[in-house]
């Protein structure tokens, strides 16, 4: 067993400071940030903040939030009239803040000082994950990490809860929680590893008892509809995405050490394990999973990856060093990682300032669609439109969505070989929304279907100028 070096205060320090500075830094440039996806969430926050239930749409019962607890967690929040999107970018900000604690003691622990702060150092700025700000990749990662902290220290109700928590936040977590089981057991026996499962079961199980209850099924109605995208023609799936991912990579040379490090590390954490071996498992456990179950390419699906990558990063760091100290002396061997690890934040930064120069285009216009259906609208008209997230949460109107995540029927459309003009239509037809909101130059709703053109006029066209026509919310009447 590796033997954990003294504590030096003086590193926990500047580990805790980076890590406060970090996330202070990251909450001034991208508070303002989001994409679709975790407006979904803060929507049944609202809603049950608000005394509609823990639903999306009033009245229906579907789960299609992929973040059940950071959901009810949230709802306080709203409760108290703040503004979720903030407080979730603040609260995954700080987030990134701990994680990189996370993975600092996880080199502390196994001996490999130089690994944990490479670790933290790069991973509080990795460009797979600072853009999920405002959903729970961050949180549910982060917990993770300390789960894996706990679980290698030997105490396994700490272990147990952060797991749990870590799986209710996301389920990609039960991977983790699994993983944190078995360290548990080769590493203290049968007795600690009963107490964590015992705690796990008895803090995951009375909520997906309650889900089956309340919904009908424990798993989000958002993980079949994902699994029927990537059926569409022309769609990408989960590995062709990594890969693409992958490839982008290596084709920036702020990256090649990231090239380069990172298959020693795997080799590192396979040949001598440690608790940031776990991290490097999980990344590639997490990533193989995604592409057997087969489900579409979306950025924040390959956080975990990433994060695994960033730990076999690290480890590969920890052997140059060493290797380097031992041919050419310590402190150039520290020098070199050193050096290394700058070039690897300023690819880091690179793509996080691209990011900031360029946010996510539609949440604006978005935004401004929510808000012209709330002041135009009346509370039980739906809307029917391809992105649901900002529109529904802004507009407070229930949502029929194109893309089958709040209504799985429509996702069906997908596992027959139609596309989203298919889904779109069948959506339409049995659903019957009073407004539609399209972007006809994308894809033509209104614009090609002559029975549309007869039931629904046009209501408002919101330009933006980033896109060649406006973003047309129609008003439809149906008999």
């Amino acid at each position: 067993m590796t033997q954990q070096p003294a504590p030096n205060p003086w590193l926990d320090r500047a580990a805790l400071a980076w890590a406060a500075l970090v996330a202070v830094a990251l909450f001034a440039v991208f508070r303002d940030a989001g994409f679709d996806d975790p407006f979904i969430t803060y929507r049944y926050a609202a809603n049950l903040a608000g005394g509609a239930g823990f639903v999306y749409n009033p009245g229906e019962r579907v789960l299609s939030t992929t973040a059940p607890l950071y959901a009810l967690a949230l709802a306080p929040i709203a409760a108290a009239g703040l503004s979720l999107p903030l407080a979730s970018n603040l609260i995954g900000c700080l987030s990134l803040g701990a994680g990189a604690l996370a993975l600092w003691r996880l080199g502390r622990m196994g001996g490999q000082v130089v690994a944990g702060a490479v670790a933290a150092l790069l991973f509080p700025l990795s460009p797979f994950l600072v853009p999920t700000l405002g959903a729970e990749t961050i949180i549910f990662i982060t917990l993770a990490l300390w789960g894996f902290v706990a679980a290698w220290a030997g105490r396994p109700i700490l272990a147990a809860l952060a797991m749990a928590c870590a799986t209710l936040t996301r389920a990609d977590a039960a991977m983790a929680m699994a993983m944190a089981g078995l360290v548990l057991l080769v590493r203290r026996g049968w007795r600690p590893a009963l107490r964590y499962g015992a705690v796990c079961g008895l803090a995951v199980a009375p909520f997906l008892l309650a889900s089956w209850w309340y919904f009908g099924a424990p798993l989000p109605a958002t993980l079949g509809a994902k699994r029927s995208q990537a059926h569409v023609p022309g769609s990408r799936g989960y590995l062709e995405g990594l890969l693409a991912h992958l490839g982008a990579v290596a084709a920036q040379p702020l990256f090649w050490p990231t090239v380069g490090l990172a298959p020693v590390g795997v080799a590192v954490a396979a040949l001598r394990g440690g608790p940031l071996a776990l991290v490097v498992a999980w990344g590639l456990l997490h990533a193989l999973a995604y592409s057997l179950i087969g489900v579409t390419s979306y950025f924040w699906y390959y956080a975990p990856a990433f994060t695994g990558l960033l730990a076999a990063v690290a480890l590969g760091a920890e052997l140059l060093a060493g290797w380097l100290g031992r041919w050419a002396g310590r402190r150039a061997g520290l020098a070199v990682v050193a050096a290394l690890t700058l070039v690897t934040l300023a690819g880091h930064l690179g793509v996080l300032r691209a990011s900031a120069l360029a946010p996510y285009p539609r949440l604006a216009l978005y935004r401004e669609a929510g808000a012209w259906l709330r002041a135009n609208s009346t509370p039980g008209a739906r809307v029917g439109s391809f992105e649901i997230g900002v529109i529904g949460f802004y507009s407070e109107r229930p949502m029929v969505d194109f893309a089958g995540l709040i209504q799985p029927d429509v996702a069906r459309i997908f596992d027959a070989g139609g596309d989203y003009a298919d889904a779109a239509r069948y959506a339409i037809e049995r659903y019957r929304p009073t407004y539609l909101v399209s972007q006809e130059r994308i894809l033509a709703l209104v614009g090609d279907d002559p029975g549309l053109r007869a039931r629904c006029a046009e209501a408002a066209a919101l330009p933006d100028p980033r896109y060649p026509e406006p973003l047309r919310i129609y008003r439809c009447s149906w008999p």
